[in-house]
């Protein structure tokens, strides 16, 4: 969850100030900010294995296509060498990679999570029925799966 300082920067920094402030309302059953919570907990983690994958990608040493043979050798492939630097600039070497947009993503993700989070606060904190009704709620309610965790296939894998 990001906290005051960092939530001010975000994209939705003015609805959660308008929810900190008690300016915004969301109508919604107590179980819905559950599963909210739940799901954004489960695309930040999905995001986090994108992200390991992209930088396992840049970080590949042979990438099988020629472009680790030297000068002298007569099967160098200078294109291969180019393609598997753009690859690495893609994946995690540039302000346009797919990293760096995850990243840009996660902050969404945490955001919603925060005004969610903020919002749920200052109902429960104001009613101690609805409060215990949450933390039993939170405890008890049976896991959703948001999507498939699958992103990414290789043979073999």
């Amino acid at each position: 969850m990001a906290t005051d300082d960092t939530a001010a920067a975000g994209p939705l920094a003015n609805l959660i100030t308008e929810a900190h402030g008690g300016r915004l309302s969301v109508r919604m059953d107590l179980e819905k900010f559950v599963y909210v919570d739940r799901d954004c907990e489960y695309f930040k983690g999905v995001i986090r294995l994108i992200q390991g994958t992209m930088t396992d990608i840049s970080a590949m040493q042979d990438w099988g296509l020629g472009e680790t043979f030297q000068p002298q050798d007569s099967r160098d492939l200078v294109s291969s060498k180019t393609m598997v630097k753009r690859w690495r600039e893609k994946s995690q070497g540039s302000d346009n990679s797919v990293y760096a947009v995850m990243e840009s993503h996660y902050k969404i993700i945490e955001d919603f999570q925060t005004l969610f989070r903020t919002v749920r606060e200052r109902i429960t904190s104001v009613d101690a029925d609805q409060a215990a009704r949450y933390t039993q709620l939170e405890s008890t309610l049976p896991q959703q799966a948001p999507a498939t965790a699958k992103i990414f296939s290789w043979p073999g894998l």
